[in-house]
């Protein structure tokens, strides 16, 4: 066919439709793997999760250090770096051009090396030291030469990178019971199904003790604080001597009394030593079915993984839905129907009452007498702080050890951090609530300037093809409190706020990632959003990045 000037090209309208398809998306290319098209604004872990890019996950917040990437190019195409996230870096010694992949969104074209190199460490920001001692009593720091560190998870290890950066020439001993390095306790449910090895969940670099000229005592129980010599005693009757002490000695699982716990093919979830020992039991007596007492996201999480060796898994919950603490009807209906798709059996409103067993677990007897047959029987019923440590001492205990905003303990000299804690009456078993907590503890000792104050922990669900965040509180509480609900009929997407005063209070997202960050941010912020309620309700919930930016200039 012969074109005359004017005509339009029969391929024009074609290459319209595919620039409005593609419009507002960017190439992502990843170093030995695929070159993607991505949503402005999408995080390099999601998208790389979507294009099947092995890549480990964790807290999705930039702080657990699971998911290190380096921009080979297009550094200036990703989201500014917070501190949190450069903190993180620091700790695991990665150079220029590292991010971490959880919560760096895409602005442009990048090219990502998705398993980079562990090298030099990065040089901290020069504001960073200044501003964690705000305030510092320069005697007060002089005066502190000897610093232990009891636990070596997340709150200990943050506590003593801490404490380095604060006091740069004190003695500091880092006490963890556990033969392995730091690790990602959160995604132990994964060594369950094989899906991530041992190594894998490893979050520092080797030589990051000595590196920071920390004592890195590993394997090995404190047994004693010697309040009247200022001494910890050590399993293997080594003695430590302090000026001070931080106790981060965490939790163990909670295990209500059911009678038959502890027959073999029963088990708690809290260590690797427990993810491996199920995941070699169900291999072993080749398991076709395991109950899981406890519906928490801790149940829920190991009720997927289990699932994925071809094990039947029914999970009994307390509540009248899955996560009936964390949300709605309508949300605990959905996540229900969506276990149910994985093979995931959730009996409501059920209790263990006995573990049935001969040689070993061979089913579980539940309060109505209902009986299932099953070779394993994992409890996940919460968990218990580790205070007999501090209630030895004779530090005030209560349900866990007692601190006060700046993480003091009833002894001047004592600070306790994380899951061992009771703060203001409230024990929070969230990795951010312990980074934060270890945080002010380290301000606190030298004299600085700083509060614990973690109002709206955020909860998520780490099931694959389950995107769920609750964060604050999930119903309005009468007054003046309002909810703004959106949910597409017929789908299982679903979006919940809940105002009071005009101000967010909590929120329930199904199935949006990309709202989380926000989310979660205005809730902590108690942003107003009266002015965007009518955008709100009509589902456009880009309002609230707009309203955050506002507030944040505002300030």
């Amino acid at each position: 066919m012969t074109e005359t000037p004017g005509t339009p090209h029969p391929g024009d309208g074609l290459l319209r439709v595919a620039e409005a398809v593609h419009a507002g998306e960017v190439s992502v290319a990843f170093r030995n793997g695929p070159t993607v098209l991505a949503k402005v604004g999408d995080k390099l872990l999601d998208i790389a999760e979507a294009s099947q890019v092995p890549m480990e996950s964790g807290c999705r917040m930039g702080m657990c250090g699971s998911d290190p990437i380096r921009i080979l190019e297009g550094e200036q195409n990703v989201s500014p770096m917070r501190s949190a996230e450069r903190r993180t870096l620091e700790r695991l010694g990665l150079g220029t051009g590292c991010r971490m992949a959880c919560v760096s969104r895409v602005q442009g074209p990048v090219i990502v090396d998705p398993q980079p190199a562990r090298d030099a460490p990065i040089e901290a920001d020069a504001d960073e030291p200044r501003r964690l001692v705000t305030g510092v009593d320069d005697a007060l720091r002089q005066s502190i030469r000897r610093v232990v560190v009891v636990g070596a998870g997340v709150a200990g290890v943050t506590a003593a990178e801490e404490l380095r950066r604060a006091l740069p020439d004190a003695e500091l001993t880092l006490v963890g019971d556990e033969p392995y390095p730091f690790y990602n306790r959160m995604s132990i449910t994964r060594l369950v199904s094989e899906s991530a090895s041992i190594e894998s969940l490893y979050l520092n670099r080797r030589d990051w003790a000595e590196s920071r000229r920390i004592d890195y005592r590993r394997g090995v129980a404190a047994t004693a604080i010697d309040r009247a010599n200022h001494e910890v005693e050590l399993a293997d009757g080594q003695r430590l001597p302090y000026d001070r002490v931080v106790v981060a000695t965490g939790a163990r699982p909670l295990v209500p009394p059911i009678d038959g716990f502890g027959a073999d093919g029963s088990f708690v979830m809290r260590t690797i030593d427990d993810a491996v020992q199920i995941q070699q039991h169900i291999r072993r007596r080749r398991c076709r079915t395991a109950v899981i007492v406890g519906g928490g996201l801790l149940g829920l999480e190991a009720a997927y993984y289990i699932a994925q060796l071809e094990v039947r898994v029914f999970v009994l919950d307390r509540g009248p839905w899955p996560l009936s603490r964390q949300l709605d009807e309508q949300a605990g209906m959905l996540v229900w129907e969506m276990l149910s798709d994985l093979g995931i059996e959730v009996r409501s409103r059920a209790e263990a009452q006995r573990i049935l067993a001969d040689d070993r677990v061979t089913g579980v007897e539940l309060l109505d007498g209902t009986e299932i047959d099953a070779e394993l029987c994992l409890v996940a019923t919460g968990i218990i702080p580790n205070s007999e440590l501090a209630d030895a001492a004779g530090l005030e205990v209560g349900a866990g050890i007692t601190v006060d905003d700046g993480m003091n303990t009833s002894d001047p000299h004592i600070f306790a951090v994380g899951d061992v804690v009771d703060h203001d009456g409230r024990r929070y078993g969230l990795w951010p609530a312990s980074v934060e907590q270890a945080q002010v503890a380290a301000t606190k000792m030298v004299g600085g300037e700083a509060a614990y104050r973690l109002a709206a922990p955020p909860a998520r669900l780490k099931v694959p093809g389950i995107d769920l965040l609750s964060v604050g509180v999930v119903d309005a509480r009468g007054g003046e409190s309002r909810t703004v609900a959106v949910s597409a009929y017929g789908t299982r997407r679903y979006r919940k706020l809940v105002l009071e005063d005009g101000r967010l209070a909590g929120a329930i997202i199904l199935g949006s990632p990309e709202l989380f960050d926000n989310v979660t941010a205005a809730v902590e912020q108690g942003l107003d959003v009266g002015a965007d309620l009518d955008a709100l309700e009509q589902g456009k919930w880009q309002a609230l990045s707009r309203a955050l930016e506002d507030e944040t200039l505002a300030r």
